[in-house]
């Protein structure tokens, strides 16, 4: 049977995933052309102040989520275990960091771009340096996304990767550029809708297929696909519970407490009040999805169990397996198809417009605003804010054209965020939780983990190119498929049924790249931390420490209240005053 036919969809797919990117364009070219709106830097990067709870909710979790929870994380646990659900303790770990240390400080200083955090705790160059390895990272991010959208949806769409690519790309600049914040939030809220619907409809109705919750878990079960208590303590193992837990932490610190995109929502919200109330909300919606994620994962191996579409040949790229399920998928409704295939670009779509959106304002705070005139209007600075973002489209646009994710794309995404995304969560985290942190301190330290990451991270993905790092997944079979296919291939299984994730390394491979990829954004925060506090104990800043720029647990008390209680406090009685009154601040 020709593997086309599996990607063929109906008239009604294909008008739900139209309608979708329509939709989302309609949007933002509303709020574009809605008369007294977008014509200033408060209104584009911020949307006024005002925007409801609950769209911000459902954009965080659609811009932080993305394809990696639709595509990447059921296919990880399809092929490595259930053991990828403590993904979902890491969002509620950055939640908390966000409601009780990261959103006070934040908040309070309300700051164009947060990097301007780090020039008040520290010096410009410091602001500067971390702006741009923020802005590199959020790109390549960016890019994976939407490569792995596009390669996801590419077998369902009669388009060329490339050309679909393309034209995707343009239309989300369009409507960012045009919309600006607000914009984009309401085009996330309604993509984040699509995205619920479609993975519930999914797991729904694989599950019926497969026979139901118990025959799902009892086959799920003897392939050892609900392993999911590993502690196996070797960092040379692919996974275990505590490395996907911790390093789950780490990322969903730099995806949700310290992304620019992400705290640019929260200062839009009028309260602060409404914006603790959002952090706690985003978590708990973040791992929602996450875990309904990785079941979709665990139930599709219910059905492939004994035909796998990749060991079959049926399938040239392991990324695909989702999309490939959802096409085969039997006593499906009609549009299903096109609504899984709307909510993985509109995942892709939310995370790439809030990059662009976000990075426009850092990129003009940072480095075009201090080369401008003092007198330059406020229509000429969002005029370059949105060619910044223009640009921004572009860079993504073109840049697909050189992605070759050997390794597997998730692996590719934790790799590279790994490298620079640690020194992200360094250097704010040593400005907010350490009084005694320094000019010193932080560069060299933000220096020797980035140097670290990138070392590991560079030799372990060159040894997986070359082949002499192979992952080994649980078992996987094609006992069950027809007869001549299994004789063609003149294999039936592959995989190990041990309880960890096994690895296979050559001997020449150096016992550092052996590491496991999960590992590398800790080990990069851990040693910049570790250096950063030595060099601490023997330098000295004249600086004096605004108070306003540490956590509130550690600041020095007020009277008799402490300075936690006097930031939300103050702030809150401020908001009262401003709508009732007007009096000076």
């Amino acid at each position: 049977m020709d593997k086309s036919e599996f990607f063929v969809m109906s008239w009604i797919d294909y008008t739900i995933f139209t309608f979708m990117l329509v939709l989302s364009a309609c949007i933002g070219m509303y709020y574009g052309f809605k008369k007294g709106k977008n014509n200033t830097i408060e209104e584009y990067l911020f949307a006024g102040r005002n925007i409801p709870v609950v769209p911000v909710i459902l954009s965080n979790m659609a811009s932080n989520i993305s394809t990696v929870a639709l595509v990447l994380l059921p296919v990880e646990a399809y092929y490595y275990g259930g053991q990828m659900l403590f993904t979902s303790l890491g969002e509620i770990l950055s939640s908390l960091m966000m409601y009780f240390f990261y959103l006070p400080v934040f908040y309070e200083l309300k700051y164009t771009s947060i990097f301007e955090y780090l020039e008040k705790r520290f010096n410009k160059p410091t602001r500067l340096l971390a702006s741009a390895i923020y802005t590199f990272t959020q790109i390549v991010y960016a890019l994976i996304i939407m490569y792995a959208a596009i390669l996801a949806i590419i077998k369902a769409v009669p388009l060329p990767f490339y050309v679909l690519s393309s034209l995707v790309c343009l239309l989300c600049t369009t409507y960012t550029v045009m919309g600006g914040l607000r914009g984009v939030v309401w085009s996330d809220t309604i993509q984040a809708l699509f995205m619920y619907l479609s993975i519930i409809a999914i797991i729904a109705i694989t599950v019926s297929n497969a026979g139901g919750v118990t025959k799902v878990i009892d086959t799920a079960n003897k392939g050892g696909r609900l392993d999911i208590l590993n502690f196996d303590p070797s960092p040379f193992s692919r996974y275990s519970s505590w490395s996907i837990c911790l390093s789950a932490g780490f990322f969903s610190i730099y995806n949700n407490c310290v992304n620019t995109g992400i705290i640019q929502r929260y200062l839009s919200l009028p309260t602060y009040s409404k914006a603790k109330m959002v952090a706690l909300c985003t978590g708990l919606a973040n791992s929602f999805i996450v875990f309904i994620s990785v079941m979709v994962g665990i139930s599709v191996y219910s059905l492939y169990h004994n035909c796998d579409p990749f060991l079959s040949k049926e399938l040239d790229n392991i990324d695909q397996l989702i999309p490939h399920h959802v096409i085969k998928l039997d006593n499906k409704p009609p549009g299903l198809a096109g609504l899984y295939f709307a909510g993985i670009l509109s995942a892709a779509l939310s995370s790439l417009s809030t990059m662009m959106n976000s990075l426009s304002g850092i990129l003009f705070d940072d480095f075009v605003k201090p080369l401008l005139s003092p007198e330059c209007s406020n229509k000429q600075s969002n005029a370059w804010i949105k060619s910044i973002a223009v640009a921004l489209g572009l860079i993504v646009t073109l840049g697909i054209f050189g992605l070759n994710p050997s390794a597997g794309t998730f692996q590719l995404y934790r790799t590279l965020t790994s490298l620079t995304g640690g020194l992200i969560i360094f250097v704010f985290a040593f400005g907010v939780f350490y009084r005694k942190a320094n000019v010193k301190s932080v560069v060299i330290g933000a220096l020797a983990g980035v140097i670290t990451s990138t070392w590991l991270g560079v030799g372990s993905q060159n040894a997986v190119e070359s082949g002499k790092i192979k992952y080994i997944t649980k078992i996987v079979s094609i006992e069950g498929c027809p007869a001549n296919l299994s004789q063609v291939l003149n294999i039936t299984t592959s995989g190990s049924g041990e309880y960890k994730s096994p690895m296979e390394f050559a001997d020449d491979v150096p016992y550092p790249y052996r590491i496991s990829f999960t590992l590398l954004i800790i080990i990069g925060v851990l040693v910049s931390f570790f250096v950063g506090l030595i060099v601490s104990l023997f330098t000295t800043d004249a600086k004096k420490v605004d108070q306003s720029l540490l956590i509130p647990q550690i600041r020095k008390p007020i009277g008799t209240k402490n300075d936690y209680e006097s930031v939300y406090i103050k702030y809150e009685v401020k908001e009262i005053r401003k709508d009732s009154i007007d009096l000076p601040e």
